[in-house]
């Protein structure tokens, strides 16, 4: 038996962001998933296609909204987005004025949720149960998705979760998130839309993709059909319906780099000391052949400061598997961030613990 999942035109490439948008018949009011953490994996070139379109009232779905002049924020300032389905704010100043000012509604998801909730909707699964957040705001109800701005209309409030107990823990339902258009960005596709990403430009471009109806991915190159192996496709161009060249580049939020001798090492304020302080006494807490989730914030700073000898395995929370220390200056790479949107190094898995052992 022969199944036909879905059934497209071959031909996917499109010369310019605003004609696939417009093969995608966007319009004002559609839900669009984007992929990004941060500015990296960010489909820029599409962005400034939407804004250049002018449509408006957009619902987006992101993991946060870029920063004011790059990514999701170029759709702020011209204030064509309505709503934010998002688990971070992050440094975009306008997004935080707009949202505390009642111009921007703002749904906060917990960012493993946000991302399950896509994959979630790419796979069919109207909805699922999970133990985060229970107990909190989300759960309850009544957080502050729009206040009260310059109109006078009440404030948009969160509604109530249900919650279920299974092998006595508590539970709560969180539906799945699906998009009219998903704008993802890639490092490589082949003619039929098959998609390869790289480093932490990966982050929830996949989900975003699967999450659409009609999904457009930027990428850097486009190469032949079989050009790709298969064991190598991240996505699958089943969920692809249109392919654009990447001409924006690609920007860096924070360069960090490695400190080149003691000296340097010492700069900085007394609270950047305090910091690597507790960065430092947190690093002596990890253990021959442990899995380390590093987050955002300080805990990022504890692979610049592994106790020696050891072998353990470090994770970044945006989805890179052997992360290592900052880079020296000149060899930052835009697709390889930690958490905190920082510029790091990555190990091969295979060398990771000979690797570490070895670090000065």
């Amino acid at each position: 038996m022969i199944t036909v999942i879905r059934r497209w035109n071959s031909n996917k490439i499109f010369t310019n962001a605003q004609d696939a948008l417009k093969a995608a018949k966007i319009k004002d009011g559609d839900k669009l998933c984007v992929g990004g953490f941060g500015i990296s994996g960010t489909p820029s070139d599409l962005i400034f296609a939407v804004r250049d379109l002018g449509v408006k009232e957009l619902t987006v779905v992101s993991n946060n909204c870029g920063i004011d002049d790059w990514g999701l924020g170029v759709l702020l300032k011209t204030k064509q987005i309505k709503r934010m389905i998002s688990s971070y704010v992050g440094e975009n100043a306008e997004f935080a004025r707009q949202y505390l000012g009642g111009d921007l509604e703002v749904e906060l998801t917990p960012q493993g949720t946000l991302a399950e909730r896509l994959r979630a909707g790419g796979a069919g699964i109207p909805a699922f149960f999970t133990p985060t957040a229970h107990g909190t705001w989300i759960q309850e109800g009544g957080s502050t998705i729009k206040y009260s701005g310059k109109d006078g209309q009440p404030p948009i409030l969160s509604k109530p979760r249900e919650t279920r107990v299974f092998n006595g823990r508590h539970y709560l339902l969180e539906e799945a998130i699906t998009g009219n258009i998903g704008l993802v960005k890639a490092w490589k596709a082949d003619t039929f839309g098959n998609l390869l990403f790289r480093g932490t430009a990966r982050n929830f471009n996949p989900e975003c993709a699967m999450a659409s109806k009609y999904t457009i991915a930027e990428v850097e190159e486009i190469v032949p059909l079989g050009a790709l192996r298969p064991e190598d496709v991240h996505l699958s161009g089943v969920f692809v319906k249109a392919l654009v060249k990447s001409q924006a580049g690609k920007r860096f939020e924070k360069k960090n780099f490695a400190a080149s001798d003691k000296k340097s090492e010492k700069k900085g304020s007394k609270d950047d000391a305090k910091r690597e302080l507790i960065a430092r006494r947190a690093a002596l807490e990890l253990k021959d052949g442990m899995n380390v989730n590093l987050g955002i914030g300080i805990p990022t700073l504890a692979s610049n400061f592994l106790p020696p000898g050891i072998s353990i395995m470090l994770q970044s929370e945006n989805g890179l598997l052997g992360m290592g220390p900052y880079p020296k200056p000149g060899e930052e790479d835009a697709d390889f961030i930690n958490a905190g949107k920082e510029t790091i190094t990555m190990f091969p898995v295979l060398l990771y613990s000979l690797v570490l052992n070895h670090l000065p």
